[in-house]
């Protein structure tokens, strides 16, 4: 074999092995961000990051399979357009976003990424209250037949149909999004899982008429979502108003695989140590959860105990920080 065509087997040889390396990193890297990856980008805590502002509010930004899911928007529009733009998040590539309960601290901003990103499909629970979901009007005249009585102008729609049941269609809290209200668990991307559940906790108190003698509390709904990964599920809450082992029981209703991780709010900041400490220990031992990332409402204490219990377990989560699954 002659030097030159030596040099230009080698000179081919070296150029298919740079393509194999080059191949295999693109290949490695990819599959790292097709797995999830959770990145938080509003809270009230996290490392010093003179591009971040930390406000009291909660959003995650997740990566799931080849989608980008936006999970709650935080409190103010301006800090949560920032704080994205500094996170190199570009809202118009989101695919799917999901908002865990009608509080402002949790929506702040939707408005923005709609403005942004007009098309892209947002999943509500179903919230009549602060949400604008469709609903059956719930009051009942004590005299219906009254109205009868009355000219036409005075009558509810001339009289020609009741108010009571009747269905009321808002154009809701969100009226240029392309929203979606949920009342029951739905798979909304392959392997996403939103799962509803209503706080006993908080909600919209009634006394009115027939409810004089004995109140009605109508919980507050909240969305939560479940990832399925190769590990278990990784299951993400907003602020947990309906608890975070509630929220873990709905989701093993709907998905009796293994739980891999928790994060999100776990709204523990009212409670003492010893329910945190039994919480934390049941989540652990009961429910089998392997790793944690507490953020936004769960309180300092949260942070302190589930450190303690959880060890390498647990998963500091707080502004701007990633975690990759």
């Amino acid at each position: 074999m002659n030097k030159m065509k030596f040099n230009r087997i080698l000179k081919y040889t070296l150029l298919l092995l740079a393509m194999g390396v080059s191949s295999i990193s693109i290949a490695q890297t990819s599959a790292g961000v097709k797995g999830i990856r959770l990145i938080n980008a509003y809270d009230a805590f996290g490392k010093q990051n003179p591009s971040l502002t930390q406000d009291f509010g909660f959003s995650c930004v997740v990566e799931y399979n080849g989608k980008i899911i936006l999970f709650d928007a935080g409190t103010n529009t301006q800090l949560f357009e920032q704080n994205v733009k500094a996170l190199k998040i570009d809202l118009r590539k989101i695919d799917v976003a999901v908002l865990s309960h009608g509080h402002y601290d949790h929506m702040g901003g939707l408005d923005y990424l709609i403005s942004v990103n007009p098309n892209v499909k947002i999943y509500l629970p179903y919230d009549f209250f602060s949400l604008g979901a469709p609903t059956k009007f719930p009051f009942k005249e004590d005299e219906p037949a009254i109205a009868k009585t009355l000219g036409k102008d005075e009558q509810y729609f001339r009289g020609e149909k009741v108010i009571e049941g009747m269905v009321t269609v808002p154009t809701g809290r969100f009226s240029k999004g392309n929203v979606e209200y949920l009342r029951e668990a739905k798979e909304v991307l392959p392997g996403l899982q939103l799962v509803p559940t209503t706080s006993t906790l908080m909600g919209t108190y009634i006394k009115y008429p027939p409810f004089e003698d004995n109140p009605q509390l109508i919980g507050m709904p909240e969305l939560s979502a479940s990832f399925q990964t190769e590990s278990g599920q990784v299951i993400i809450a907003g602020c947990s108003h309906s608890t975070i082992e509630s929220i873990i029981q709905a989701v093993v209703k709907v998905n009796n695989s293994k739980i891999y991780l928790v994060g999100g709010g776990f709204h523990l900041i009212p409670y003492k140590r010893d329910y945190i400490e039994g919480l934390a220990q049941r989540m652990k031992d009961v429910y089998k959860v392997k790793q944690v990332a507490p953020a936004h409402c769960t309180g300092h204490l949260g942070f302190s105990v589930f450190q303690k219990i959880f060890g390498d377990g647990y998963k500091f989560f707080g502004l701007g920080e990633t975690i990759d699954l």
